[in-house]
């Protein structure tokens, strides 16, 4: 049962106030787990009078993708360009701004994936050192630490030039993941991503509400991290750093591979961190947990997008595992620390919040790694000798394959965004060449993982079947 069903009427004091005496405990804090869930987290936070001391109050900004990047540029960040569109037309005199050109004027037609998977295209040729999270600058007494070492500098191009200016992106202005998010080359592309998502319904919508208008903004060029914070009355501590490996695949533009912790507490990482930190007092949020996203290039961070709530994947365990903790037990930390009672024997349970660093640094290499599937159609069998070589890799922690995948006869997809992987791994190892010598194999693994039959075959079988009875 969806949380709206279960609260209050929000305009009615009288109905708020009888809900809240039948709540049997008291409510210090409100956290939201998922982007469809944000716009009554907040109004709920406003009538149960959080505001302002334990919560942060209703803007839009922070759920519009518009709005987030006008409030950041009002602040002083850098961000991309960008143009709400309302028709077509305007969507293609925006991206011809940008430098999008038509199919036959363009000299590149598309990405390929066997170039944006190669670590050739991962480190950018030519690209400088920053760019692959890396620092060039470190002074004598520099430790060197945990900069990334999974697959490609996300978004860079095989011959490490920039794409910014002839390629765009366009997307719904609230959405989740990469989910409608198109990577346009060129002006044919820009037309049928704009109908697509023009009048789709908006994600998470309880009143089927919809997209009147589509977001078309510069392609930023760099690596994408994540950056999970939780904040407590306008001190903001980061959870966890991470970098994306994100590649072309089955013809979608950005799928996830692996997301991989790093250090926070490098040059890139503090530049990355205090970013999202000044994107957040944009936004004006002091408290809770949030979810950050930046392209950081070899002149610094640009904003993706901020979402206030929590990293949608199993974290915990392969945090507390690489770092020592992990966000949620900080968001008790930042919420209860305080209360003059806890309950007894819990103080090993318990994090101080005082005595957390505001940039954590991981103690092992670790990462979740996004199954992506490359078979479309009936499954007829799993490739249980490389199941079972990955589940004997050293730096596999946890494997889980979703029922969908492994269920003989079920209909299955290709990989094209986070909803459709097949399942996901967990992966840590203190050995860094081992790390990344398991992660590669199980990238190598993936397009081998599962048998099918197209529907087609399927169909011509069962024809053939009923004339033999005929």
């Amino acid at each position: 049962q969806h949380l709206p069903d279960r609260l209050p009427d929000l305009d009615s004091m009288e109905d708020v106030e009888r809900w809240v005496k039948e709540v049997p405990f008291e409510i210090v804090g409100i956290v939201c787990e998922s982007d469809s869930g944000l716009d009554d987290a907040e109004r709920l936070g406003e009538a149960l009078g959080l505001y302002p001391d334990r919560h942060d109050g209703f803007n839009a900004a922070r759920r519009n993708k518009f709005l987030m990047n006008e409030a950041c540029e009002r602040a002083g960040l850098r961000v991309v360009r960008q143009k709400m569109c309302q028709t077509l037309e305007e969507a293609v005199d925006f991206a011809t701004e940008l430098g999008v050109r038509g199919r036959a004027e363009n000299d590149v037609d598309e990405i390929s994936e066997s170039a944006a998977g190669s670590e050739e295209g991962a480190a950018g040729v030519g690209a400088s050192d920053m760019l692959n999270g890396t620092d060039n600058r470190r002074d004598e007494d520099h430790v060197p630490s945990n900069n990334g070492l999974l697959g490609m500098a996300t978004n860079d191009h095989s011959d490490g030039t920039s794409l910014g200016g002839r390629y765009c992106v366009v997307k719904p202005s609230r959405g989740v993941a990469s989910d409608d998010v198109h990577l346009c080359q060129d002006l044919e592309s820009v037309q049928t991503a704009f109908t697509r998502i023009k009048d789709s319904t908006v994600f998470g919508s309880m009143h089927g509400e919809r997209h009147d208008k589509v977001l078309v903004q510069e392609f930023a060029s760099g690596t994408e991290y994540a950056v999970d914070i939780v904040s407590k009355a306008g001190h903001h501590k980061v959870a966890a750093l991470w970098r994306y490996d994100k590649r072309p695949a089955n013809g979608a533009s950005f799928v996830y591979h692996a997301t991989e912790l790093v250090d926070a507490d490098t040059d890139v990482g503090r530049a990355i961190c205090e970013y999202v930190m000044d994107a957040l007092g944009a936004l004006n949020v002091n408290w809770g947990i949030s979810h950050n996203e930046v392209i950081f290039d070899d002149v610094g961070p640009r904003l993706v997008e901020v979402n206030l709530r929590q990293h949608n994947t199993d974290f915990a365990p392969l945090t507390s595992a690489c770092i020592g903790y992990n966000a949620l037990d900080m968001v008790l930390a930042a919420y209860l620390g305080d209360a003059e009672e806890f309950p007894p024997n819990t103080e090993h349970k318990r994090l101080d919040w005082d005595s957390l660093p505001d940039l954590p640094v991981t103690r092992a290499y670790g990462a979740i790694v996004h199954l992506v599937s490359h078979s479309e159609g009936i499954l007829t069998g799993l490739n249980i000798p490389a199941l079972e070589e990955i589940e004997e890799m050293g730096s596999v922690l946890a494997m889980e394959l979703y029922p969908h995948y492994t269920t003989i006869g079920e209909n299955i997809e290709k990989t094209v965004d986070i909803r459709t992987d097949s399942g996901w791994l967990h992966i840590m190892n203190d050995d860094p060449d081992q790390f990344k010598s398991d992660y590669d194999r199980v990238v190598e693994l993936m397009p081998h993982m599962f048998s099918v039959e197209e529907a087609g075959d399927v169909d011509d079988r069962t024809d053939e079947s009923n004339e033999d009875q005929i």
